[in-house]
Parts: structure tokens; sequence; C-alpha cells
């Protein structure tokens, strides 16, 4: 079906005929779980040739297709021009910038969007939620801390294994010292050298890479913890299915 409705497109036919058929195709994809697809078959839609409803239901279709495929930063970047006219979009946005990391900007929209039908008696309760969103980590700050085993790990909120670290380290210290101290130099010099390249600039990389890691999966919880707070408040938006366990 997608491939004779590329076939459309590439046969000249009429810019309504274009349109059509890759919005079509868009859902081809969408059908089979090939969301990337989706939201880029839609980014080929003319968008000038739809109307006003149309173009926001297209710009729509690739927010959502985006969102769905796991890609929040390209998803984000549709949230203006999508717009808030319908309480479905500001679900969305509110999920798309959670799991994005542009808390205070999802926060809107999800206050909104269960205050769509009027004041709602859980909006403290969710507003409390946005209080404690995650604060990202600095590699700069990270890389200081890390010259001082175990502070670098206790930054990443790892305490085990900066204890740990601060054992291999102490140990490699005095693995040196205690072969300087016995006279045997070259054993000290090369063989603590060694060790220290595995403990102490070990250490300096596995903060590198917890503050990655912490700075991509940070936001990710906060999202599905988001989606499963805002299903408790409106059980109604179940009836969205993107709001369902991703």
């Amino acid at each position: 079906m997608a491939v004779e409705l590329e076939r459309t497109v590439w046969e000249g036919a009429s810019l309504e005929q274009t349109n059509d058929a890759l919005i079509r195709k868009a859902e081809c994809y969408a059908h089979l779980g090939r969301y990337a697809d989706a939201s880029s078959t839609l980014s080929r839609v003319r968008l000038f040739a739809l109307e006003p409803q149309e173009r926001t239901q297209v710009l729509y279709g690739q927010e959502l297709y985006w969102f769905m495929a796991g890609d929040f930063g390209q998803a984000s970047t549709l949230v203006e021009e999508v717009g808030d006219e319908s309480r479905e979009a500001l679900l969305l946005h509110a999920l798309v910038l959670a799991y994005a990391g542009r808390y205070d900007e999802s926060e809107i929209y999800a206050a909104r969007f269960v205050s769509w039908d009027g004041p709602c008696p859980r909006l403290g309760e969710l507003l409390k939620f946005y209080e404690v969103h995650p604060r990202p980590r600095s590699a700069s700050t990270a890389m200081a801390l890390s010259f001082v085993p175990p502070l670098g790990h206790f930054y990443n909120g790892e305490y085990g294994e900066g204890l740990l670290s601060l054992g291999l380290n102490g140990a490699a210290a005095a693995f040196v010292v205690a072969n300087l101290l016995g006279g045997y130099w070259v054993t000290g010099i090369v063989g603590g050298g060694i060790l220290l390249d595995y403990t102490f600039i070990g250490n300096q990389e596995r903060n590198d890479a917890l503050v990655q890691r912490h700075n991509a999966g940070d936001p990710l919880a906060f999202g599905e913890g988001l989606r499963r707070l805002l299903w408790d408040i409106c059980p109604s938006a179940a009836a969205y299915g993107f709001l369902e366990n991703r």
C-alpha cells in the first residue's frame, strides 16, 4: 500500500492528490509501528496547500509520531506550531516536553490539560510532582569532583560505587607508597602508574558516563511518572492511545 501511494507521488499527481497520498502513506507506516517513517512522510506534505485545520492535523501527526518513535527532541520542536486548541494537543505537549526534559513548559500544558473542564481538585498534586523534577547534572562539576574520590560518584547518586572507587584508589596509592618506601622504584612507579590509570583515570571516565546516563535517563523516568499520574487524575484520557504504556 505504501509503495502504491509513493508511486502516486512520483508519477506527478496534482498537489491535492500528492498531499492525500503522503498522509495516507504516513498512516500506513503508523499502523506498522514505523513511527519515524510516518513522521518523516508527513514532513513532505505541502502545508501551504492545506486549510488551517488540515495543516494543524498534519503537524499534530508529526509530533505524535516522533513521540511514539521516542525522538522527544524532534517532537518538541513542533509544539508551538501545533498550538493548543484541543485537549488532546495539551496532553501530547505535556508528555513530549516532559520526556524532552523541558519541565517548566510541560507543567503549563499539563495544568491546562487537567483543568480543561474546570478547576481540578488534584491540580496541587500535579504541581507538587513537578516541584521535584530532575535537575540536569553538570559534566564539568562531576569531572572536578572526580579528582577527589568518591565525591564524583556521590554527585551522581552512586554512593556504593563511590565507596568502592575510594577503596580501589586508596589501594593503588598504598601500593605505590609501599613499593617506593621498600626501594622498589621501578615497580612502584610503573606498576603504580598502571593501577592509577585504571582507578583514578577510570574514575573520571566513569563519572562522565554517569552524568550522560542520568541526563538521558532522568527525563524518561519523569515522563513515565507524569504519564501514570495524568492517567490517574483523568481516567477518561485513556482514550488517547499515546497515554498507554510505552
